[in-house]
């Protein structure tokens, strides 16, 4: 009895030993996945930064010489040649901000961020406001709950919001009132954010693909855009420790979220992954 007792106190004092060393090798993974992924990001970054790059000059020389053939000989071809070029040249500049717009997203992975306390509230009314006074021709409901103060970069959560803002304004067009509402709630690890609209909505087998690069579920002849603006967002609330999701149905609207952590270690470790 003795032997036993003392065999099972002797397990009582080594299973704290033991689950410590577990939950030292599980941070010491952890860490190296995450060095691994960053490593990962800034490669591909550094990739799409090259490349984009790269290819502005001959694509400037591809458009530019067309427009000159345009100019020197278009009248000496007929409409079916002309249109030949005026397709050249249009194409030609629809990719040049397309690659404007990757070096400025791979730009953003290794910008500075700054955080400070931010009026959630006075930001998200400014930015309507903005909306409102420049398409009076639209009837738009707006509804903005009461948000709280966050930690962030000024001008990146000011670039986030307005792209989710002009993501609902622009997919909400079709509807005689477009209703967007606006709100955020705090929670124990941070706050939440979220835009809500009554537009064309998706259906949620397509949902990861809206954050991404040049990805759309709409053609762009019914809505404009270069299908940047979500990929912008993520980027930016992922150099903030945070996450974005979306939630939608065909015909019947939207929300999209974006999450920002409180501050402290999390925002640090995310501002300094890039």
């Amino acid at each position: 009895m003795n032997s036993s007792a003392e065999q099972q106190e002797a397990g009582w004092k080594t299973a704290p030993d033991d689950a410590s060393r577990l939950i030292a090798q599980l941070e010491r993974r952890l860490e190296e996945r995450t060095a691994e992924l960053r490593t990962l990001r800034t490669e591909k970054d550094t990739f799409a930064h090259t490349i984009a790059h790269d290819l502005r000059g001959p694509l400037m020389h591809i458009g530019g010489f067309a427009d000159l053939l345009l100019e020197h000989a278009g009248a000496k071809l007929d409409e079916k040649g002309r249109h030949y070029l005026r397709t050249i040249i249009t194409s030609a500049d629809q990719l040049g901000r397309m690659l404007s717009d990757i070096l400025a997203l791979s730009r953003l992975s290794r910008a500075e961020i700054h955080p400070m306390p931010i009026d959630l509230e006075m930001l998200v009314r400014k930015i309507v406001q903005e909306f409102e006074s420049s398409r009076a021709n639209r009837r738009v409901n707006w509804q903005i709950g009461n948000l709280p103060e966050v930690q962030a970069d000024p001008t990146l959560l000011r670039q986030a919001i307005t792209h989710l803002v002009t993501n609902a304004f622009k997919f909400t067009q079709n509807r005689d009132v477009a209703r967007i509402q606006i709100g955020a709630e705090r929670g124990v690890h941070g706050t939440t954010f979220s835009v809500r609209d009554n537009g064309v909505g998706f259906d949620m087998r397509h949902s990861e693909r809206l954050f991404g690069v040049f990805q759309r579920l709409h053609p762009s002849s019914v809505f404009a855009g270069n299908g940047m603006g979500l990929a912008w967002v993520r980027r930016i609330i992922e150099r903030h420790g945070g996450r974005t999701w979306a939630e939608g149905v065909p015909d019947e609207g939207a929300i999209f979220y974006f999450s920002l952590p409180d501050g402290g270690s999390e925002f640090h470790e995310a501002n300094l992954s890039g």
